[in-house]
């Protein structure tokens, strides 16, 4: 698997640019639209960007919270009155046929809101809804990632905002500092 993965991004950084294609040809609600019909009981937010991306990012929350966009006054109000709100992002790689899934924690501690992102689940509902895109995402032959092959360092591959400590995560997903 580790193999398999390291080739693919190899082939597709030493013989490929995405970024003109991505911004200009692919629907980026696809997944999102997709998701959305096929399991009951979330609210997406599709933060998909494909300026430093190379993949669909999708947020998503129990429907049991309200539909809100994340960094708006009403998300910051909602974690202020609720003090900590669970989700999940999605991350679906646009090159290749990967995903990975990391759990957040919005929490508001001392006056401000902070973030914490983990691949394990921080409660039961949020399992849920890992499971039912785990199970989605197989069914269209797309391969979750685990956190130890994502923080493997891929040689001899740079990027434009990370040139060193390049990992499969950043290859397949985002470019990042």
């Amino acid at each position: 698997m580790k193999q398999n993965v390291l080739n693919t991004i190899e082939q597709l950084y030493h013989h490929g640019d995405f970024g003109y294609v991505l911004l200009n040809y692919v629907d980026t609600n696809v997944w999102a639209n997709k998701i959305t019909h096929q399991i009951k009981g979330i609210n997406v937010e599709n933060l998909t960007d494909f300026n430093y991306s190379k993949c669909f990012t999708l947020y998503i929350i129990p429907s049991i919270h309200p539909k809100i966009k994340i960094g708006t006054d009403k998300f910051r109000e909602y974690i202020r009155e609720h003090t900590y709100l669970n989700g999940l992002l999605v991350y679906i790689s646009a090159i290749a046929p990967f995903a990975a899934i990391k759990y957040t924690r919005y929490e508001y501690v001392d006056g401000e809101i902070e973030m914490q992102e983990q691949y394990q689940p921080f409660d039961e509902e949020t399992e849920r809804i890992g499971k039912d895109i785990l199970k989605l995402l197989e069914n269209e032959g797309i391969q979750i990632l685990e956190k130890s092959l994502l923080e493997i360092e891929v040689p001899n591959i740079s990027l434009e905002l990370r040139e060193e400590e390049v990992t499969v995560f950043h290859c397949l997903f985002e470019d990042s500092y």
